[in-house]
């Protein structure tokens, strides 16, 4: 067995080294090509799925404001939307930064910008959309599932000890009184305001005058986003590229800067990192795989083999 582990271990040391190669022949390559061709570094932040949490958008955001290396941002949205706590955050975060260092932000749309994330669009200064892409769903909902007549229907009984008429509310195995609904009412009504009332304080061409048009819950597609004002251009990745050389005024080439990455040794572990990266959790799976078929070549392990 110890013949075979350390065959195992020169094969792990070996795909370790495989995987760090190509990162440190990149890393080289870009250190002397900036030397020699010196870049304009924006920065992009990926904000994708479900919203629920602002703090480590919030982090990247301040770091590449606070970078004076870097001279714009893109938000790479492709989000259908979230918490309304979590996207009202980061909204005021994007606005407070752009107080403190004076940098055009730009939000970058391909698929989906939707309710929470369209919230956190309308901060930056200009938004950019494919005229496909899903945008808008500005309105705010509490669920209200109702399970007492399913329990009741398998005779299963259920009652709580509460203080506070309010305190049951939302509920899902008792009935909502009118009194709870209206609390309810009020508080998504109140969000509602609140979120109608940033997003025209932000576009120019929004107003709560005709607030039913633009946020009455509709998704639009880009084209007709565009003609309601709800976004500033129809375009592609060149299309922000040109907007951001203009604004920021950048003459040569741009580079990239995205939020760091995990280290090679982590994502050979975990396989997440930034989306423009390539999944390196096949790795880990190659790995496997191969070791498996080299054991039962090698010892005729049928159990590994079926195992794998």
């Amino acid at each position: 067995m110890s013949r075979f582990s350390s065959t195992v271990t020169n094969i792990f040391l070996i795909l370790l080294i495989i995987q760090f190669t190509p990162a440190l022949i990149r890393t080289i390559k870009t250190t002397y090509t900036d030397i020699l061709e010196p870049k304009t570094k924006v920065g992009i932040i990926s904000m994708k799925g479900t919203l629920n949490d602002s703090t480590q958008y919030a982090k990247e955001l301040k770091k590449l404001f606070e970078n004076n290396d870097v001279k714009a941002i893109v938000l790479k949205m492709d989000c259908p939307g979230g918490s309304a706590g979590a996207s009202q955050a980061l909204f005021y975060e994007v606005k407070e930064l752009k107080k403190r260092h004076l940098k055009p932000v730009i939000t970058w749309v391909q698929n989906v910008c939707a309710s929470g994330g369209y919230y956190i669009a309308s901060a930056t200064d200009h938004i950019i959309s494919t005229p496909s892409a899903f945008v808008g769903s500005i309105g705010a909902y509490i669920p209200q599932p109702q399970l007492k007549k399913f329990i009741e229907q398998f005779k299963i009984e259920y009652s709580d000890i509460s203080a506070g008429a309010y305190k049951t509310a939302g509920n899902p195995l008792l009935d909502l009184t009118s009194d709870q609904a209206k609390m309810l009412k009020g508080l998504v009504d109140d969000t509602y305001h609140q979120f109608t009332a940033d997003v025209a304080g932000q576009r120019s061409k929004l107003s709560l005058n005709n607030v039913k048009q633009w946020a009455d819950g509709k998704i639009f597609t880009g084209k007709q986003a565009l003609e309601l004002g709800l976004i500033d251009e129809i375009g592609s990745q060149s299309t922000v590229e040109h907007y951001i050389k203009q604004k920021a005024h950048i003459e040569g080439a741009i580079a990239w800067v995205r939020p760091a990455c995990k280290s090679n040794f982590m994502k050979l572990i975990s396989g997440d990192c930034d989306d423009e990266s390539d999944n390196d959790s096949s790795y880990i799976t190659s790995f496997v795989n191969a070791l498996c078929n080299w054991a039962e070549q090698k010892f005729s392990c049928a159990h590994c083999a079926m195992n794998c």
